[in-house]
């Protein structure tokens, strides 16, 4: 007997331990043509549902996405994995499921590859049981898979779209872009300090007087300094960004020299004393660093003006009318 090819929907893998549950128990329930037909009319209709959300819902311009690739010898596209009564599931089969993924479906199923072929011997035992269920001459599945079809249509319109629109993206753009918006691609102002918090006047001028006479920056925070998140390092602050303090502690910090020590800050957190250790003033950032996501902003920028621009003409040459008051009773 010649065995005929499988056709694949693009849709997700189904689990199907509770449709094997239902089916069990309509065996118990009476005849089983009878409820075989009825399971699968369930179970289609539920894939089917699935199907329509996942293709109507991805017709949209959408975000970069990490796809992954199979890797496989040259012969596993005409290569038989399994057989489904007169049907056979080929590499080419699995290898079109594994695309209509996400990268993070994707991930998954390449932890186990025949878990996945598995899922397709399922998908293929239901689509025979719907078949043999006369389902594809329902009118209600006709009308859904007529709605799967449009989708996948549009879909695929889109991608092609999509794919045009990345060709013929100016080669230069990303350059353009950040030539344009220096001020996106610039190093904060920082600086590296220590400091001293004190809760008096009095505690502040002593410790100023102790540090004049030689004492141990560090080893003075460590001792009498109120700041529990740094007294442990020496009052020690790797990181600081203007903004970040007191205007009143911002001020005297960043106008110090490396190694100089502040005069006694006072602002509502209390006196402080301070010994700036750097700092780094803005600095634009290399193009080469930052070119990878300007060219993914750039690009998803390109894309969504490209695709509204196309869907613009497309609904300007259209016939399109719109009923003034067709869902106003509509809640």
């Amino acid at each position: 007997m010649a065995l005929r090819p499988l056709r694949l929907p693009a849709a997700r893998p189904l689990h199907l331990r509770h449709q094997g549950a239902l089916l069990e128990n309509g065996r118990r329930r009476g005849s089983r043509a009878r409820d075989v037909q009825t399971m699968s009319a369930a179970m289609v209709r539920g894939l089917v549902i699935v199907v329509t959300l996942l293709f109507v819902t991805t017709v949209r311009v959408e975000a970069h996405e990490e796809k992954q690739t199979l890797k496989h010898p040259p012969d596993f596209d005409t290569r038989v994995l399994a057989r489904v009564n007169d049907a056979v599931i080929t590499g080419r089969d699995f290898h079109r499921a594994f695309d209509a993924l996400g990268g993070d479906q994707q991930a998954m199923v390449r932890q186990n590859l025949k878990k996945f072929l598995e899922t397709l011997v399922q998908r293929e035992v239901l689509y025979q049981a719907a078949l043999r269920a006369g389902l594809d001459r329902d009118p209600d599945v006709v009308a859904r898979l007529d709605d799967i079809r449009r989708a996948v249509l549009s879909q695929e319109l889109v991608r092609r779209e999509r794919a045009e629109a990345v060709k013929t993206a100016p080669p230069d753009a990303a350059r353009r872009y950040y030539d344009a918006h220096a001020d996106e691609f610039t190093s904060k102002e920082r600086i590296s300090l220590s400091r001293i918090l004190l809760k008096s006047r009095e505690e502040a001028d002593a410790v100023t007087t102790r540090l004049r006479a030689g004492a141990d920056f560090g080893a003075l925070a460590q001792d009498v300094s109120r700041d529990e998140s740094s007294r442990d390092r020496g009052g020690r602050i790797p990181v600081v960004y203007r903004g970040q303090m007191s205007p009143e502690l911002e001020q005297a910090a960043f106008a110090l020299a490396p190694g100089q020590v502040s005069g006694v800050v006072e602002d509502a957190e209390g006196y402080h004393v301070v010994l700036l250790h750097s700092h780094v003033p803005a600095a634009p950032l290399p193009f080469e660093t930052v070119r990878a996501s300007i060219e993914r902003k750039v690009s998803t920028s390109q894309l969504e003006q490209h695709f509204k621009a196309f869907l613009t003409t497309l609904e300007r040459d259209a016939q399109v009318e719109i009923t003034d008051r067709a869902l106003a009773d509509v809640r």
